[in-house]
Parts: structure tokens; sequence; C-alpha cells
């Protein structure tokens, strides 16, 4: 696979692994709440994991509505510091 379209498909993961557990990785990013070297970091951790068919496995399973991303996931602390912040929001 090219490295755009490898870099294309880990960006998409980042956005479906953090909406399936109901955040908006744009919204965050718009708001401030995540800053854009965060956001950066977050999609080049997730190129780096050698995991992703596993996680395109598991958002077929879980959809929408899942309480974590799961263990392995490069970016799950991200994600639940976000998930967290929305909460209290």
């Amino acid at each position: 696979m090219q490295e755009s379209a490898r870099l294309e498909r880990h960006f998409w993961l980042t956005q479906g692994m953090a909406r399936s557990v109901g955040v908006d990785l744009n919204a965050a990013l718009k708001s401030g709440r995540m800053p854009r070297p965060d956001y950066d970091a977050a999609i080049a951790a997730c190129f780096m994991c050698g995991r992703s068919d596993d996680c395109v496995a598991w958002m077929a399973r879980q959809g929408a509505g899942a309480e974590a991303p799961p263990a392995y996931c490069a970016i799950r602390h991200e994600i639940e510091k976000l998930r967290k912040q929305s909460q209290r929001a």
C-alpha cells in the first residue's frame, strides 16, 4: 500500500475509533479541546501501530456506543481523555 493511501487509512481509523465511543475529533480540534499537534500525533500513533486490521474488525463488531477503545489501541488514552471532557461539558 502506498504511504499516502496508508496515511489516509489511518486518518479514517483514528476518526472511526473516536466515533465508536462518542468522540468527535473534528469538533474537539475546532473547539481547542484537542490541540492540532495532539491531533497530528494521534494520527501518527495510529499510523505506526501494527494492529489496524484488528481495529477495523473491532469497529465492525462494536459500531457506535462502545465504552472505550480496545486496550491495544495506540490512541486509547487520548480518546478517553476527550470522552471524559465531553461528558463534563
